[in-house]
């Protein structure tokens, strides 16, 4: 295996010099740059950046925990990160959780012991304690999608529950009053709070909530079908409802393809709503009516609150996280 010192003697300077010139130090004549950068590329040696990291407590990486990076709104949230950290020279790293309190935490630490310089959390399924400890611990770790108390200028989260009452109120505002639900199956912050909102629309509409119109699975294509199936094997559609919201944009398209499957016509037979507006609710045919949840604006605040809180720079109070609703044709009015 090729060593440093491989490099060193090759180009004919200290291993110092290599070192310098490999961190990107300026203190190198032009020359010993040139002569190591050969030697470097004839031999194929790249420092490891895990022991580089050890070394200067400082990998140059910005670490990311998603929950699953399969489901396109994680998958647009890491785009952003990544875009947000390029002109600065960082690299990203990314661990999943997947809704689980236990993998969370282990992606947490993972990406701790590689000494990032800034660290961007979605975790969900820790308790509040357990997310102080990380935050006393790692001064500059920010929390995406959850707000825990005396910590709020290092969370940014939109208004799940306000999101999910303007697209039931936009349901009701076209006539529809039997109104089903589809939710994630994990007992997960977001997902409570878009559920209370689901129940408090219809409540100050004058409507009764009704268990048997609520489904749920996993926040995915496949649970979106799945609790479509589910949905289809008890109601009857038109006769028990008119309408469907979901908690996400892909949900909402695993539950069209299922209802496209049985010929009920979207939005002629039953309207639906999604929640995040990803690319993937213009695609869909009809367009999904959806509730605009600016992942790439949250990723970027949080990258750079980060990065500022690493340098030990003092950050103000985050500003809301506004959500909108975004009108396309899977409603109707009945």
């Amino acid at each position: 295996m090729t060593t440093i010192r491989d490099v060193a003697r090759k180009a004919n300077v200290s291993v110092a010099t290599v070192s310098r010139v490999l961190n990107g130090s300026s203190k190198v004549s032009q020359k010993s740059k040139d002569a190591v950068l050969a030697a470097q590329k004839e031999l194929g040696f790249y420092l490891n950046a895990n022991a580089r990291a050890l070394a200067q407590r400082d990998s140059h990486t910005i670490g990311v925990v998603v929950s699953d990076v399969s489901d396109p709104y994680f998958g647009a949230m890491i785009r952003a990160c990544d875009d947000a950290i390029h002109d600065k020279g960082y690299n990203l790293i990314v661990g999943q959780g997947h809704h689980n309190d236990a993998r969370e935490r282990r992606a947490i630490d993972d990406l701790i012991s590689y000494q990032c310089r800034g660290l961007i959390v979605h975790a969900l399924a820790l308790d509040e304690d357990v997310l102080r400890s990380y935050l006393d611990t790692v001064p500059y770790m920010v929390l995406i999608n959850r707000v825990v108390p005396g910590y709020e200028s290092r969370c940014l989260a939109c208004d799940n529950y306000q999101g999910e009452r303007l697209a039931v109120d936009e349901l009701i505002a076209h006539g529809h009053h039997k109104i089903a639900y589809i939710n994630s199956c994990h007992a997960i912050l977001d997902a409570q709070e878009r559920l209370q909102g689901y129940i408090d629309s219809l409540n100050f509409n004058g409507l009764v909530f009704e268990p048997k119109l609520l489904f749920s699975g996993e926040p995915s294509l496949e649970g979106g079908a799945h609790a479509a199936q589910q949905l289809l094997a008890h109601l009857t559609p038109i006769k028990d409802f008119t309408a469907v919201a979901c908690y996400s944009d892909v949900m909402a398209a695993g539950l069209m393809g299922v209802f496209h499957h049985h010929k009920i016509a979207i939005p002629d037979d039953i309207s639906i709503t999604g929640f995040d507006n990803l690319f993937l609710s213009r695609c869909l045919i009809p367009g999904l009516t959806t509730i605009d949840n600016p992942v790439k604006l949250m990723a970027e605040e949080a990258i750079a609150r980060s990065l500022m809180l690493y340098e030990g720079q003092s950050i103000a109070p985050p500003h809301r996280i506004d959500v909108s609703l975004i009108a396309r044709d899977s409603v109707r009015s009945i």
